[in-house]
């Protein structure tokens, strides 16, 4: 289990959560994984490489990801 901050794209408030490899899809990088924000319960869309490190992020949902995590 890694644990991985970054920041909220909605209330940009720091956010962080355990991420595991298999919560992602390994036949695609980057690999989307779904965040729910603790601070403002919104969902948003984190795309991981293969060292589960955040690349980039999209406010809303988009297709591809198996697992939704909450943050802490």
């Amino acid at each position: 289990m890694v644990l991985r901050f970054n920041f909220c794209p909605f209330c940009n408030e720091k956010i962080v959560f355990s991420i595991q490899m298999e919560d992602i899809d390994p036949s695609q990088y980057p690999a989307p994984v779904y965040i729910i924000c603790k601070s403002c319960k919104k969902l948003s869309t984190f795309y991981v490489d293969s060292l589960l490190r955040v690349s980039y992020k999209e406010l809303d949902k988009k297709p591809g990801g198996i697992k939704t995590l909450e943050t802490s």
